[in-house]
């Protein structure tokens, strides 16, 4: 969650609910007066956007713990890892005598003043080589697998067609659709939530004592542990401040059937602002009363695109005919001050851990804490991953791409879904269809960079989409890539939009990978819950069947700036020249 409020936020829920707390004016009589709740600079209640996602504080511990039996059980679900705990304990009677065995670290207790306040206990370790946990889940039930497409995959190259030029489209570079008005592709989003939640109470993933409960009356009542020090408590749903209460207690009216996701801001007599609960998604069902604001899709976006190439990771082993499993620059290149080596078990099967797993629904990107036995074949890099690109089987131009997936909570990982040019040539873009900061668990990014003819990087602002808890459920991200426009879904509802010349019109490839550490996310610490996984239910790509007729492409100049003027911004992918001069063939 990002650092929304300011003092002026106390003030501007004073003043909205001044017949609300006048019947608590007596908690109140300690206190300077309702002067003293709003600082001097201003009275406007914090909003979304850009502005307010530059500075992120780090958010709660990790979730529940899972036994050793659990443990054991998602193992014998995964064939690779079940070969490796097999290998490991016909080798060793104990893991005393295994140096490849993981333990997973606890997360070490917070003070209740700090963000982070759950606590974890340890998991116990497998005598074996890896152990990969399954994500914590809340009291719901998890999502089911969407439905297998008819089309069958293909490596087609792109055919569209462009040649109109539409002078309706926004002049803005970047712009955010809060209502959408276009859909996911059928079957892209499954919930199986039961039919009714009432009395229901969900847990958050982060907080201990954070609860909610829907009431018989169609309310939800959320509960959270008391702060120590605070005055008192500001309340955000969908990452926006509803009101201020000055007790550990919060019945929201304004209800329908659909998640919400609520955190918990406590301010004291010094007016500090402290987030001391987060990760609370509550599911309402069995109200019969759907949401008059949700957005409303549109079933055409689809209409006149056909799928080319997929995989639905529902078997039990990768598809090495449509995925690498290292970077056109090899393994042995690091950039962005990432912390993490990417293992390659297409080229390297012994490398000895296998970041790839499956349990006949997902692709698991399991990423772990480096063992002592298998630093220098990482050279020395404090965390395995992985990453799977589609270069060599699929490459493509214009398209609508998305994912379908769960991202893992935890300071320092930063998974991301995107494309990148196939030959560092001309422009050389990058399309960032979503990028995640691990413990800023309620936002998701979207950016665009190439470079310009003097070989200088720019790129849009990385875009937020906030609201929800992206941890705690399956999500999907897309992007509809068309001759000059870039548009960003999630959950099948556009959210922001890049409108310029320079959009792509190159070849590009698609990329998923679990990225750990670099000045983006900065590096992880005690409380990230390793092992994690980045879990894909699909990825698929769809091209038009007949010529675009929005078609944005002239010879203005882009809009798009310097990356160095765009201050947080996500990175891009490129070597150095003097890392790999292979990707500078214009030099």
């Amino acid at each position: 969650m990002n650092s929304r409020t300011s003092k002026a936020v106390v003030l501007s829920c004073f003043l909205r609910n001044t017949l609300a707390l006048a019947t608590s004016c007596t908690l109140l009589a300690c206190s300077q007066g309702a002067e003293d709740l709003a600082p001097a600079g201003g009275t406007e209640a914090p909003t979304n956007g850009a502005d307010v996602i530059a500075s992120t504080p780090a958010l709660g511990a990790a979730g529940p713990s899972r036994s050793a039996a659990e443990l054991a059980s998602d193992v014998t679900q995964t064939p690779s890892f079940a070969r490796q705990v097999a290998d490991a304990e016909a080798a060793n009677s104990s893991s005393d005598n295994n140096p490849l065995a993981i333990t997973p670290e606890p997360a070490v207790n917070a003070s209740p003043d700090t963000d982070t306040v759950a606590t974890q206990a340890p998991i116990e370790p497998l005598s074996a080589t890896v152990s990969i946990p399954q994500q914590p889940e809340t009291t719901t039930v998890a999502p089911t697998t969407n439905q297998t497409p008819t089309a069958t995959d293909s490596n087609n190259e792109s055919t569209e067609s462009g040649n109109e030029t539409s002078s309706s489209e926004t002049d803005s570079l970047i712009e955010t659709n809060a209502l959408a008005t276009l859909t996911p592709p059928p079957g892209s989003i499954i919930d199986d939530t039961p039919d009714n939640t009432v009395g229901t109470e969900f847990q958050s993933l982060r907080s201990q004592g954070f609860v909610g409960q829907v009431l018989d009356d169609g309310t939800i009542r959320v509960r959270w542990n008391s702060d120590p020090t605070a005055r008192g408590y500001n309340i955000y749903r969908q990452a926006e401040y509803i009101t201020t209460v000055f007790d550990t207690e919060y019945i929201d009216t304004d209800v329908f059937d659909t998640n919400y996701y609520y955190e918990i801001e406590a301010f004291d007599f010094a007016d500090n602002f402290t987030r001391i609960a987060t990760g609370l998604t509550v599911k309402v069902r069995g109200l019969d009363k759907p949401d008059p604001n949700a957005p409303v899709a549109n079933a055409a976006l689809l209409q006149d695109y056909t799928l080319v190439f997929s995989d639905e990771f529902d078997g039990n082993t990768l598809d090495t005919s449509k995925w690498n499993t290292a970077y056109l620059w090899g393994t042995d290149l690091f950039i962005n001050s990432e912390e993490q080596y990417y293992v390659d078990v297409n080229n390297d099967p012994d490398f000895g851990f296998n970041p790839f797993s499956f349990d006949g629904e997902n692709l698991s990107i399991n990423s772990i804490r480096t063992p002592e036995a298998l630093k220098p074949q990482a050279l020395n890099q404090p965390y395995l991953s992985g990453v799977i690109t589609s270069y060599d089987a699929f490459k493509f131009t214009y398209g609508y791409v998305e994912a379908r997936a769960k991202v893992p909570y935890g300071k320092g990982l930063w998974p991301a879904f995107w494309l990148l040019n196939a030959y560092y040539v001309d422009d050389e873009p990058e399309i960032d269809i979503m990028e995640f900061i691990g413990d800023d668990q309620d936002v998701v990014y979207h950016t665009y960079h190439y470079y310009d003819s003097d070989d200088v990087l720019r790129s849009t602002e990385s875009a937020p989409t906030v609201g929800i808890d992206y941890t705690a459920d399956f999500h999907t991200y897309a992007v509809e890539w068309k001759p000059g426009t870039l548009v960003f879904y999630v959950d099948g509802i556009e959210r922001h939009r890049v409108v310029d010349p320079k959009v792509s019109q190159q070849e590009m490839y698609v990329i998923a990978n679990t990225a750990i550490g670099g000045w983006w996310p900065g590096s992880p610490d005690e409380t990230t819950p390793f092992p994690v996984q980045y879990q894909i239910d699909y990825i698929r790509v769809y091209q038009k069947t007949t010529p675009f007729n929005d078609v944005v492409l002239d010879d203005s100049t882009s809009a798009v700036p310097l990356a160095v003027n765009v201050p947080g911004t996500s990175p891009n992918h490129r070597p150095s020249f003097e890392q790999w001069p292979e990707g500078y063939p214009e030099r």
